[in-house]
């Protein structure tokens, strides 16, 4: 009876192995090390699970991870070269992709959708109408500035119409909180902490932002010079994201606790944030939107062309099906 069932277990096991993508993956030879510049948010948890339970080392990589408030900033730090490796979202890196060429983006670890336009109801701000002539918090340079376009633009409204001030999200908050701005557009959780901090004096705009995406990118001549280290990032990624799937309530409880949220938000933003790592088309067709908007705001012609700076190589290696970009 041994005999019979001992091929019928192998063969079960090894197919689970390929189903559950690369859950165990070989060995990992000699650490490696990264610099990651990551986004220090609740849409970011994954590289930050990956560090903090061990996922990268299992990987067989060191990696030195240091928070950002925003892409904006990783971004800069990877330009500034103390970083190897960040994550920003998809808008971030298009309308970067006019000035540096040289980026390459490995694949994307969470999208979402968390995007709030706030009022302060004793500035007289209600509805849309009522932002002409009003200060406007908003990060520039950031998904948050194109929600923002989009919207006045829906209300037949332009950014002329408002005063923006560009301000990073903590001070959106506390600005909103000491009324120096009349409203703000921002990302959670800090669109959540400005309701708090108003209480019945905060006014809830239908602002609905588009599906965002957190990418990793690279520079092209970083990837050249450490392809397995890009590797070995992509499959800590890829473990973190398995233990994610394996076990929602303990994340849950991981990523309140690591970035102080409360148990009711994270549960509240849990349906708007999937952390899973990928590489789709649809990230793709985001960028040429927001590309073209940002082309007409600067005066240029043309946009980057956006398959040329993905390379999908290393996340198929790791987690095949994952990639699902045309020709890539």
């Amino acid at each position: 009876m041994k005999t019979v069932w001992r091929p019928v277990v192998l063969a079960a096991i090894a197919a689970l192995t390929v189903s559950v993508g690369l859950l165990v993956f070989p060995g990992t030879g000699k650490t490696d090390r990264l610099r990651l510049a990551a986004y220090d948010g609740d849409v970011g948890a994954l590289e930050w699970i990956a560090k903090e339970k061990g996922f990268f080392d299992k990987a067989g990589l060191d990696v030195d991870i240091t928070g950002y408030a925003s892409g904006r900033e990783t971004m800069e730090a990877i330009t500034a070269g103390r970083a190897d490796v960040a994550t920003a979202s998809e808008f971030v890196v298009a309308t970067r992709s006019f000035t540096e060429p040289g980026l390459l983006i490995l694949g994307s670890i969470c999208q979402y959708w968390n995007k709030g336009l706030i009022g302060r109801r004793d500035r007289g701000v209600f509805g849309a109408a009522d932002l002409r002539g009003k200060r406007v918090g908003v990060t520039l340079r950031s998904t948050a500035e194109h929600n923002l376009v989009v919207f006045l633009a829906q209300q037949g409204l332009t950014l002329n119409d408002v005063l923006p001030v560009d301000l990073p999200p903590k001070e959106i908050v506390e600005q909103m909180g000491s009324g120096e701005i009349d409203a703000a557009i921002t990302w959670q959780p800090h669109v959540a902490a400005i309701e708090k901090r108003l209480g019945g004096n905060a006014s809830r705009l239908p602002a609905s932002g588009a599906d965002a995406y957190l990418l990793v990118l690279t520079r092209r001549h970083l990837l050249t010079e450490k392809p397995a280290a890009m590797e070995k990032l992509l499959r800590g990624l890829v473990l973190a994201e398995t233990w994610v799937r394996a076990h929602p309530a303990e994340a849950k409880a991981w990523i309140g606790a690591h970035f102080s949220l409360d148990a009711d938000y994270v549960e509240m933003q849990w349906p708007n944030m999937q952390l899973k790592v990928g590489l789709s088309q649809e990230i793709l067709e985001a960028m040429d939107g927001e590309a073209r908007w940002f082309a007409k705001k600067i005066g240029r012609q043309a946009i980057p062309n956006f398959a040329e700076t993905v390379d999908a190589a290393a996340l198929r290696a790791v987690k095949p099906g994952a990639v699902t970009i045309v020709g890539r």
